[in-house]
């Protein structure tokens, strides 16, 4: 089965809700994938919070692959 997570969902998992991280952590990474609208307001959100984009960028990066 695969995920097709959303904005909320991915923003949880970065700021490391514990049911979110649990549940990820469980699905094989080839099961996981963002839409391209959910990595364009990532990207946005980002954008506007400098700080949390040096944190964040590599792992948004790595799901958009």
């Amino acid at each position: 089965m695969q995920y097709l997570l959303d904005t909320c969902v991915v923003s949880d998992f970065v700021k490391g809700e514990a049911n979110t991280s649990q549940n990820l952590k469980s699905v094989s990474p080839e099961d996981i994938a963002v839409s391209a609208i959910t990595s364009m307001e990532l990207k946005y959100g980002l954008a506007n919070n400098p700080q949390q984009a040096v944190k964040i960028k590599p792992l948004i990066d790595s799901m958009a692959k």
